[in-house]
């Protein structure tokens, strides 16, 4: 009997769905029943529940900032608060309404730094760097994939992350692509055709991996000119 997956799935079962008889996976990667699908989203259930407990105590010690709040206190509560958006990522669930937030309260206090900073030509400079940084970070962390791969214990092992790669769409590819460097990409796309060849058998099944390895292609072709 198929494996019913949820529409929203969280880090674990959303990498156990990519696998599921999925011939770029060894098989015993491929091949599960219920109960580990279960026990997947249990954790991603459990995990998305204390983000939401820890994020309420965050817009509490938000709430409670000062009007002439030092600039080291407020850069503390951006960093976590970007810690908090990265993670959220990659939950279960809808969490658009968290992200938005977030957003907004990390606007606000870049807005604060941004005025204590006022005549220093340099700080300033710096400040709209890493808003323009941050932002296509946020761009990134749209694809569950980057927000997967970012994880400090990514459920994506090293062994996995060709195969995962391949069987993603071709904007979410495009996106993770862009976390390596020029050699690792290299590498992955090197990878990719040796595990493609390995998989000649299943050629039928992996039209669409054969067409995420011609974008490789492209991506590599394009850095290079």
């Amino acid at each position: 009997m198929p494996l019913n997956f949820l529409a929203r799935p969280g880090v674990r079962e959303r990498h156990l769905k990519r696998q599921y008889n999925n011939p770029l996976f060894a098989q015993t990667q491929r091949q599960f029943d219920q109960q580990r699908l279960s026990g997947a989203r249990y954790m991603d259930e459990k995990e998305a529940a204390e983000f939401t407990d820890k994020f309420h105590i965050l817009l509490a010690e938000v709430a409670k900032l000062k009007p002439n709040e030092g600039s080291e206190v407020l850069l503390d509560l951006k960093s976590r608060l970007d810690e908090s958006y990265e993670l959220c990522s990659g939950l279960s669930g809808d969490h658009t309404n968290e992200q938005q937030a977030i957003n907004k309260l990390v606007q606000v206090i870049m807005r604060s730094i941004s005025q204590s900073a006022q005549g220093d030509a340099e700080a300033i400079q710096n400040l709209h760097e890493e808003e323009l940084a941050r932002n296509t970070h946020f761009q990134l962390l749209s694809f569950p994939l980057v927000a997967d791969l970012l994880r400090p214990r990514s459920p994506i092992a090293q062994d996995q992350l060709v195969a995962t790669l391949l069987s993603e769409s071709g904007e979410a590819l495009q996106a993770a692509f862009s976390l390596f460097d020029r050699e690792h990409q290299q590498l992955i796309y090197q990878q990719a055709e040796q595990l493609l060849q390995a998989k000649a058998k299943y050629s039928a099944q992996l039209s669409k991996a054969h067409e995420q390895l011609q974008l490789m292609a492209q991506l590599l072709a394009s850095i290079n000119d």
